[in-house]
């Protein structure tokens, strides 16, 4: 073995050591300050319960505080993974809207959508169908991108049409016509 090896690796031990006491030495800062906020919050809250206690007493109206502001908590300090650490939180998962299991007779957002779009002989973008769906049904709001999936979805199951229009996408309703001819011509070329 060459006679450098163990200088190099004590030199690396060396620094590896530092670091970590450095580490440590920022985590009891870190953790007293902590302790010294918490405990500052706490002293605040006592005070705001006097200070609301007193204006009840004294009847003058309360001031509406923040919610947030109340629950405020310093957050517990990180724990290191280490490779026995295997316990996954499970995530959370999207609720369902009760307004919405609520109007089970409402129709479908793509019907609304096909709808809009039957009543005008123009091509029409997602915006424009989004904005009119706002106006006639205001007690549902989607986003235009909850709207441009109901569009591609009518476009899926042939109820509407998508162009392009330079970089704008554009939706319309299949004319009778069209739909009409489209199984022909489709027999036809079964038929040759």
């Amino acid at each position: 073995m060459p006679e450098g090896n163990p200088t190099v690796q004590s030199q690396y031990a060396k620094q590896v050591d530092a670091d970590v006491e450095r580490n440590s030495r920022e985590q009891e800062h870190i953790r007293s300050e902590a302790a010294a906020l918490q405990a500052q919050l706490e002293a605040l809250q006592k005070d705001h319960e006097l200070l609301v206690s007193l204006q009840a007493t004294l009847g003058t109206p309360p001031v509406k505080q923040a919610k947030a502001a109340k629950t405020a908590t310093v957050p517990r300090a990180r724990r290191t993974k280490t490779s026995t650490d295997t316990d996954k939180r499970p995530r959370k998962t999207a609720k369902p809207k009760t307004e919405a299991k609520a109007n089970k007779t409402a129709p479908p957002l793509r019907e609304l959508v096909v709808a809009v779009l039957a009543r005008h002989q123009e091509p029409r973008s997602a915006a424009e169908v989004a904005q009119e769906l706002a106006q006639t049904h205001p007690e549902r709001t989607q986003s235009v991108t909850v709207v441009r999936n109901a569009l591609e979805a009518s476009v899926a199951k042939n109820q509407s049409e998508r162009s392009k229009q330079q970089k704008s996408v554009y939706y319309s309703t299949i004319k009778k016509e069209s739909a009409a001819e489209e199984p022909a011509a489709a027999r036809s070329t079964v038929d040759a």
